[in-house]
């Protein structure tokens, strides 16, 4: 990687950025190399036809609390006082109402032709994590590959940690595996996978585009559940694969969640907040 696939947003009255990795289109194959996990099957192949850029980080304290302060938002962090680990106790409705906030805020700022603000898509998400591997996680397959690349139950002794002390995958993300789940924007479904013809191109992209385009109020209105990727500083390593999947309802947090950034392509204008 080097600077021109980097992009970083600048908060210099708190001194604090927000650095963003720029994830090239590809292919990849999507879902689980083992066979008790059914909602991660089957495997198929994923086209990503659209270049965009991903946190390089899951969100931290320091950067949510910018838009606490800001918008005067009522938010507890269990981990509180920890600027640089990451902003947890975060539902879905949390996340996509900063993605807004920081969407209108910065978005002179943003990247040219990469002006919408969102959670990534989970196939986005996994093909990020993944960064061109195909073992579980981006540093190999065992526990002790785990480790290296990030905090998990064997050990984070259960608390969060600081962002960007762990490796980085090939397109120069930290944290993709453990610290906090992250929310993506797909309304979760068991068996998504089964309905998928191999091949297909940019899953879930149009719909995560029309709900925005719908309204932010409106889709806080939504009681579908979602999907979280990554596992956390409290999971077994399984739950930590670069495949695993879960959902959860819009409204429930935790201390184990958080959320990273993405800026992605979108035809005409950007959706409205």
């Amino acid at each position: 990687m080097n600077e021109t696939d980097r992009h970083v947003l600048h908060w210099p009255e708190a001194g604090v950025e927000m650095a963003f990795r720029l994830i090239p289109p590809g292919e990849f194959r999507m879902g689980t190399r083992k066979t008790e996990w059914t909602d991660e099957e089957p495997v198929h192949t994923v086209r990503i036809t659209q270049p965009f850029w991903l946190g390089e980080t899951p969100v931290t304290q320091e950067q949510f609390d910018i838009w606490k302060r800001a918008e005067k938002v009522e938010h507890e962090h269990f981990f509180e006082g920890q600027a640089e680990n990451p902003a947890e106790n975060m539902s879905w409705r949390d996340a996509i109402t900063y993605c807004s906030w920081l969407a209108k805020t910065k978005r002179m700022k943003l990247p040219p032709g990469h002006s919408f603000v969102c959670l990534p898509t989970e196939a986005e998400w996994e093909y990020a994590c993944r960064a061109g591997t195909e073992t579980a996680y981006h540093t190999g397959d065992g526990e002790d590959d785990l480790a290296d690349a990030g905090w998990f139950l064997g050990n984070a002794k259960s608390t969060t940690h600081l962002v960007g002390s762990k490796k980085a995958n090939a397109f120069g993300l930290h944290d993709m595996h453990g610290n906090v789940r992250e929310w993506c924007h797909d309304g979760w479904n068991e068996d998504a996978y089964e309905r998928r013809e191999d091949g297909v191109r940019d899953p879930a992209s149009l719909r995560r585009i029309e709900e925005w385009r719908t309204g932010l109020s409106t889709m806080l209105e939504s009681s579908l559940a979602r999907v979280l990727r990554g596992g956390s500083w409290g999971d077994w390593a399984a739950d930590c694969r670069s495949a695993n999947r879960y959902g959860r309802r819009p409204f429930v947090s935790g201390s184990n969640v958080g959320f990273r950034v993405c800026l992605a392509r979108i035809q005409g204008h950007a959706p409205s907040a």
